[in-house]
């Protein structure tokens, strides 16, 4: 037998020892690394395997008006969801819940989404906003309904029967393109409502809040076993979003509209604070946040009167004589005419070959430039456009306002049309003619402006300094205005003559006539715009009255006004839908809001003398 070297072995032992050394080595050092230098990394995964954290929601933000008075709350809402997988058969739960509270179509292939998009542990929502005596039947048959959960919760309310819903517009479920434009994960919740329209929209993510986190402990199939409470993960709750307005202003202003149709705005006319802002007829933003039914819909589309447009904002009528102050500026600042320079009106004249017609019959004979807007004759404004142009008359009307959509924080807003020959050859493809002029100098044809923009109007005329901006928002920053850019001098030109609307007999809204503010001088104009053709024999027989055609084709009511004439405080404008008259139906509205506006504010009647001086 061959005999063994002691010295192969021994270094082939060294070897096999210091390899087994050196794996071990490895093997122990990464379990060093593993359990001590990765220890925190590796518990938090495995807490992660324990635990999961659900998202609260937090309450959402009141709004309010100028005073404190909740337009938009957060009310105990009664709701029923379902954990699907809970549910043995989702079909048959779904019929059993059927039978307490029906359950229409779309509302059953919602909550058949809803499961399908979520996991099995989520409890999805079947119906809010239930009465007491549903909830209570519900939670009598919960034994027969497993997976079937009622639940008291908050959802939004608001108390004022529709008067702002315009202005406030209202909440809903987030749909997969609200989803897609923002990540917050409360829009995943099928609980969670968010603003679709109004201060509820442009404002949300103020209003909303910040999620907070439930730490749960759950088994290996997902399920909660055990809640974790953590203080510092709680929800935070939205923030509270104060108006310039003031709510029972605008219910009075409400309630004086009755059944017609319109919008009215007042302004501050040093600080553009709206303190109303009312589209009629209104809905109630409710009915939007419980979930409408077929037939509510329906009553709302079918309206004619339009409940849903938000008329105060989004409205294009034409202004019609109310318009007139911006021609009589244009004309004033155009260095082209003599204020005392007088017209005689005959009722028509003579354009190319058509004949453009004042309101009145007969004519209002020789009138001068106060005369002319005092007793609205439309044959002055006629000359004064065709003197001027509308390059002037529409530089002036921007200047006051109108073709601007001003932003007050809410979508919606209008700019409505204040044309020129440039806006027609871009728009229409035709020429300017001079029987758009005419038209346009009082008010009619393509113009078109908001019963805002008439408010802005109104307010800074009574300004008569500033280029007054109307804001909605207590609290945002304002740009500083700017100048209004016009002659002092030619503004109380303008103030004057508005003044004798409403303050001297002949005036279209003289107080024989019912426009008077009771111990206040005001000015205004009012304004009758023509919805419909009148034909020639109708002319020459008898125009009918507003009264004998169907209501669509009933001339709109309109008047702008502000008060106190002297040192001004609040400017108006209002349109009311085939009202007829401006002198009658809107001036009436105005005049009422005036009033109660002052009172409001706490300003004192007073007897004002037209030069400015005032005495108890």
């Amino acid at each position: 037998m061959p005999e063994f070297d002691e010295g192969i072995i021994t270094r082939r032992t060294a070897m096999l020892g210091a390899g087994g050394l050196g794996v071990f080595g490895v093997l122990a050092s990464r379990l060093y690394y593993l359990q001590v230098v990765k220890a925190e990394d590796y518990r938090v995964l495995s807490d992660d395997n324990r635990f999961n954290f659900n998202i609260t929601i937090p309450s959402r933000g009141r709004i309010l008006d100028r005073f404190g008075e909740n337009l938009a709350v957060n009310s105990q809402d009664y709701r029923v969801v379902m954990v699907p997988e809970q549910v043995k058969d989702i079909e048959a739960t779904l019929k059993r819940v059927s039978d307490v509270m029906p359950l229409n179509d779309k509302t059953i292939k919602r909550i058949k989404k809803d499961i399908r998009e979520h996991a099995g542990f989520v409890p999805i929502l079947i119906d809010d906003h239930l009465d007491w005596k549903t909830f209570s039947a519900l939670n009598l048959n919960i034994p027969d309904l497993p997976g079937v959960i009622p639940e008291v919760g908050e959802g939004r309310f608001y108390p004022n029967e529709g008067i702002f819903a315009h202005t406030l517009g209202y909440v809903g479920r987030a749909d997969p393109r609200d989803v897609q434009k923002d990540d917050d994960p409360m829009l995943r919740q099928p609980t969670f409502r968010i603003g679709k329209t109004g201060v509820e929209a442009a404002a949300d993510k103020t209003l909303r809040g910040a999620a907070g986190k439930l730490k749960v402990e759950v088994n290996a199939l997902g399920r909660v076993v055990r809640e974790w409470p953590e203080p510092k993960d709680k929800a935070v709750d939205g923030k509270d979003i104060w108006l310039t307005i003031d709510a029972e202003l605008q219910r009075y202003a409400a309630e004086l509209f009755e059944e017609d149709s319109g919008g009215i705005a007042v302004i501050d006319v040093m600080t553009g604070e709206l303190r109303t802002l009312l589209s009629m007829p209104t809905f109630d933003g409710n009915m939007f946040v419980s979930g409408l039914t077929q037939d509510d819909m329906n009553k709302l589309n079918n309206d004619e009167k339009r409940p849903q447009y938000n008329k105060v904002l989004s409205g294009g009528y034409p202004p019609a004589s109310t318009f007139k102050m911006a021609v009589m500026l244009a004309g004033l600042e155009s260095d082209l005419i003599n204020v005392e320079g007088k017209t005689v009106c005959t009722q028509k004249i003579r354009v190319g070959n058509r004949n453009f017609h004042c309101w009145k019959r007969g004519g209002h004979g020789l009138v001068n430039m106060r005369d002319a807007l005092k007793q609205s004759c439309d044959i002055y404004f006629y000359e004064l456009g065709q003197i001027i142009g509308m390059d002037r008359i529409a530089q002036m009307g921007r200047k006051l306002g109108f073709g601007t959509a001003f932003d007050v924080g809410i979508s919606g807003v209008k700019s409505g049309i204040m044309p020129d020959p440039a806006w027609k050859q871009a728009k229409l493809g035709n020429g300017w003619r001079t029987g758009d002029t005419l038209n346009a100098s009082i008010g009619q044809g393509f113009v078109l402006a908001t019963p805002l923009q008439l408010a802005v109007m109104a307010g800074r005329l009574a300004n008569g300094r500033k280029a007054l901006v109307p804001n909605l928002l207590i609290g945002q920053d304002l740009p500083e205005m700017e100048d209004l850019g016009i002659d002092p001098e030619h503004i109380a030109i303008v103030q004057d003559a508005m003044w004798s609307v409403c303050e001297e007999p002949g005036g279209t809204a003289y107080r024989d006539n019912g426009v008077g503010i009771k111990g206040f001088d005001m000015a205004g104009k009012t304004g009758t715009g023509q919805v419909r053709g009148i034909s020639t024999s109708e002319r020459l027989s008898r125009l009918r009255r507003n009264e004998e055609l169907p209501w669509k084709l009933r001339d709109h009511s309109i008047f702008v006004g502000y008060a106190p004439y002297t040192n001004p405080r609040f400017a108006v404008g209002c349109i009311v839908e085939h009202g007829g008259s401006g002198s009658k139906r809107a001036a009436s509205i105005v005049r009422s809001v005036l009033n109660k506006a002052l009172e409001r504010d706490g300003v004192k009647p007073v007897t004002e003398a037209k030069t400015g001086e005032q005495s108890l």
